[in-house]
Protein backbone atom coordinates (compact mmCIF):
# COMPACT_ATOMS: atom_id res chain seq x y z
CA UNK A 1 0.00 0.00 0.00
CA UNK A 2 1.53 3.20 -0.73
CA UNK A 3 1.80 6.18 1.66
CA UNK A 4 -1.01 8.06 -0.44
CA UNK A 5 -3.57 5.77 0.48
CA UNK A 6 -3.04 5.48 4.13
CA UNK A 7 -5.59 6.22 6.31
CA UNK A 8 -4.46 9.29 8.69
CA UNK A 9 -6.25 7.37 11.67
CA UNK A 10 -4.27 4.39 11.23
CA UNK A 11 -0.85 6.88 10.72
CA UNK A 12 -1.93 8.04 14.28
CA UNK A 13 -2.64 4.93 16.15
CA UNK A 14 0.65 3.47 14.52
CA UNK A 15 2.42 6.88 16.15
CA UNK A 16 0.73 5.86 19.50
CA UNK A 17 1.61 2.49 19.38
CA UNK A 18 5.31 3.60 19.05
CA UNK A 19 5.19 6.44 21.12
CA UNK A 20 4.13 4.14 23.81
CA UNK A 21 6.24 0.94 22.61
CA UNK A 22 8.70 3.37 23.14
CA UNK A 23 7.86 4.49 26.75
CA UNK A 24 8.03 0.82 28.42
CA UNK A 25 11.17 0.27 26.48
CA UNK A 26 10.22 -2.24 24.02
CA UNK A 27 11.68 -2.95 20.83
CA UNK A 28 9.94 -3.45 17.50
CA UNK A 29 11.29 -7.10 17.90
CA UNK A 30 10.24 -7.55 21.47
CA UNK A 31 6.67 -6.13 20.95
CA UNK A 32 6.32 -8.42 17.63
CA UNK A 33 7.54 -11.82 19.53
CA UNK A 34 4.90 -10.84 22.01
CA UNK A 35 2.44 -10.52 19.47
CA UNK A 36 3.64 -13.30 17.18
CA UNK A 37 4.55 -11.24 14.08
CA UNK A 38 8.03 -10.49 12.81
CA UNK A 39 9.27 -6.77 13.75
CA UNK A 40 8.79 -5.53 9.97
CA UNK A 41 4.66 -6.57 10.19
CA UNK A 42 5.38 -4.08 13.30
CA UNK A 43 7.05 -1.30 11.59
CA UNK A 44 4.34 -1.01 9.11
CA UNK A 45 1.70 -1.21 12.16
CA UNK A 46 3.43 1.88 13.42
CA UNK A 47 3.78 3.60 9.98
CA UNK A 48 0.21 3.17 9.61
CA UNK A 49 0.89 1.31 5.85
CA UNK A 50 -0.99 -2.16 7.26
CA UNK A 51 -4.09 -1.02 9.45
CA UNK A 52 -3.76 -2.69 13.03
CA UNK A 53 -7.56 -4.87 13.63
CA UNK A 54 -9.51 -4.49 16.83
CA UNK A 55 -8.54 -7.85 18.41
CA UNK A 56 -4.35 -7.09 18.04
CA UNK A 57 -4.67 -3.61 18.79
CA UNK A 58 -6.65 -4.46 22.45
CA UNK A 59 -3.82 -7.13 22.49
CA UNK A 60 -1.07 -4.57 22.05
CA UNK A 61 -2.80 -2.06 24.90
CA UNK A 62 -2.39 -4.90 27.44
CA UNK A 63 1.16 -5.40 26.33
CA UNK A 64 1.94 -1.85 26.48
CA UNK A 65 -0.01 -1.52 29.57
CA UNK A 66 -3.08 1.14 28.30
CA UNK A 67 -6.51 0.65 27.73
CA UNK A 68 -7.38 1.11 23.85
CA UNK A 69 -8.88 4.08 24.11
CA UNK A 70 -5.19 5.54 24.42
CA UNK A 71 -4.87 4.56 20.46
CA UNK A 72 -7.83 6.91 19.73
CA UNK A 73 -8.09 9.46 21.95
CA UNK A 74 -7.18 12.73 20.20
CA UNK A 75 -8.19 11.37 16.95
CA UNK A 76 -11.08 13.05 14.78
CA UNK A 77 -11.88 13.44 11.31
CA UNK A 78 -9.44 15.61 10.90
CA UNK A 79 -5.47 15.22 9.79
CA UNK A 80 -4.32 17.87 11.95
CA UNK A 81 -5.02 15.46 14.80
CA UNK A 82 -2.28 14.18 14.00
CA UNK A 83 -0.16 16.18 16.01
CA UNK A 84 -1.88 16.58 18.79
CA UNK A 85 0.99 14.95 21.28
CA UNK A 86 4.58 15.44 21.22
CA UNK A 87 6.04 12.33 19.26
CA UNK A 88 9.49 14.01 19.85
CA UNK A 89 9.20 12.54 23.21
CA UNK A 90 10.61 9.17 22.87
CA UNK A 91 12.24 8.06 26.36
CA UNK A 92 10.19 7.16 29.55
CA UNK A 93 12.39 9.28 31.76
CA UNK A 94 11.84 12.41 29.25
CA UNK A 95 8.26 12.05 29.47
CA UNK A 96 8.45 11.27 33.58
CA UNK A 97 10.18 14.75 33.10
CA UNK A 98 7.52 16.71 31.21
CA UNK A 99 4.68 15.10 33.48
CA UNK A 100 6.19 16.28 36.57
CA UNK A 101 7.47 19.98 35.32
CA UNK A 102 3.75 20.39 34.69
CA UNK A 103 2.51 19.73 37.79
CA UNK A 104 4.75 21.98 39.07
CA UNK A 105 3.64 25.27 40.31
CA UNK A 106 4.12 28.05 37.66
CA UNK A 107 6.99 29.76 39.79
CA UNK A 108 8.67 26.35 40.55
CA UNK A 109 8.40 25.81 36.85
CA UNK A 110 10.08 29.37 35.97
CA UNK A 111 12.82 28.39 38.58
CA UNK A 112 13.66 25.27 36.52
CA UNK A 113 14.03 27.08 33.18
CA UNK A 114 16.29 29.51 35.08
CA UNK A 115 18.39 27.23 35.85
CA UNK A 116 18.27 25.74 32.36
CA UNK A 117 18.56 28.73 30.40
CA UNK A 118 20.65 30.48 32.49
Amino acid sequence: MQAKNRHFNDIAVGKKIRFRRNIVGLSQKQLGDHLGVTFQQIKKYEKGIKPVGAGLLQEIAEILDVPISFFYADISTKKDALYNYDERIASKAEYLLLNGFRSLASGKQRAILRLIFD
